[in-house]
């Protein structure tokens, strides 16, 4: 009969399709050599064995043969069979099975609580029950412009970060790329993080990798979480007789923003509604507050500063025109 495949994978004859997936993940993690660098080659020897018996199972034809004639018979052939079957010969590359079943060669990546507790024995402290560690996060600044974070935007950024080699032994520096997604209005320093993505090492989870998103300084525009300011500058007469503030907004919309009350120095016109998207709820935003930098002129005329007080003291109140 030869080695049992059933009973290397921990299942029964039979088990569906979904089982047999299954049931490979839980094995294949349990005796990955990366995950059992103290068990030496019996460990890789099981995880070979693994491999190997996932390999024929998943297949209907390797198995309808393998459960009529065993491994010897599915192997060797059987004498007396007219069709001549093609014998079976494993690849005995257990490492290419795990990479087509996952997707990637990282043990890491795919460890849960289940399979963290199976094999924390192998990454334990003395005295206790340890759990496996995780490379330290790799952080990275990463600056926007207001109108990019205002819209959302999809940025690809090129990282550095320490990987495996393909002999899942030695490690080096390697680049790779990531697509980040910037929601409307992301908040104020807040991070972006990538799960796993970080770097590797032997014995460790795949550490994380975190952008800290920041604003680039705009020059009309100061955020405050959901709230936009701007400073407009007008003359003084436009104080006194109001006017109307044209303001562009981060979306390329222009304001036309009326103004009817006399402008003191300490006035905010609030714009509600105007400010930067809910990351939330994008569909709602903060408000937009204006204030005024009110320009005096560097001198009068005597006619202008006569008028001036003819307009602005007509109720008596004493003024002295200096010539």
């Amino acid at each position: 009969m030869g080695a049992d495949y059933y009973l290397i994978l921990g299942v029964i004859q039979n088990a569906t399709l979904h089982d047999l997936h299954k049931a490979y993940r839980r094995q294949a993690l349990r005796y990955h050599p990366l995950l059992n660098k103290d068990k030496g080659e019996d460990t890789f020897e099981k995880f070979k064995w693994v491999s190997e018996a996932y390999e024929v199972l998943k297949n209907p034809i390797l198995r309808a043969r393998y459960d009529r004639y065993g491994e010897i018979g599915l192997k060797h052939g059987v004498p007396g069979d007219l069709m001549k079957p093609v014998k079976y010969i494993y690849h005995a590359d257990p490492f290419k099975t795990f990479q087509d079943y996952f997707g990637h060669w990282n043990p890491f990546e795919e460890i849960d609580e289940e399979i963290s507790f199976e094999i924390s024995q192998n990454f334990g402290r003395p005295g206790g029950c340890g759990q496996i560690k995780k490379a330290d996060p790799l952080i990275f600044p990463l600056q926007l412009s207001l109108e990019e974070i205002y819209n959302g935007c999809l940025k690809k950024v090129s990282v550095k970060y320490r990987a495996f080699d393909s002999d899942c032994q030695t490690t080096n520096i390697k680049k790779k790329s990531l697509n980040m997604v910037i929601q409307p209005g992301f908040k104020e320093k807040g991070q972006l993080v990538f799960t796993g993505e970080g770097n590797q090492g032997a014995n460790l989870m795949p550490g994380d990798m975190i952008f800290e998103i920041t604003a680039l300084e705009h020059p009309f525009f100061r955020r405050e979480g959901l709230d936009l300011y701007h400073t407009e500058k007008i003359h003084v007469g436009q104080a006194l007789l109001g006017c109307v503030v044209d303001i562009r907004t981060l979306d390329n919309r222009l304001l036309h923003v009326p103004i009817t009350n006399v402008i003191r120095p300490d006035y905010v016109k609030v714009v509600e509604g105007e400010g930067m998207p809910n990351p939330d709820n994008p569909e709602k935003k903060g408000n937009l507050h204006i204030n005024f930098d009110i320009i005096y002129p560097d001198s009068l005329s005597r006619q202008e500063r006569i008028d001036i007080e003819s307009a602005l003291f007509r109720d008596g109140l004493p003024l002295k025109v200096f010539t």
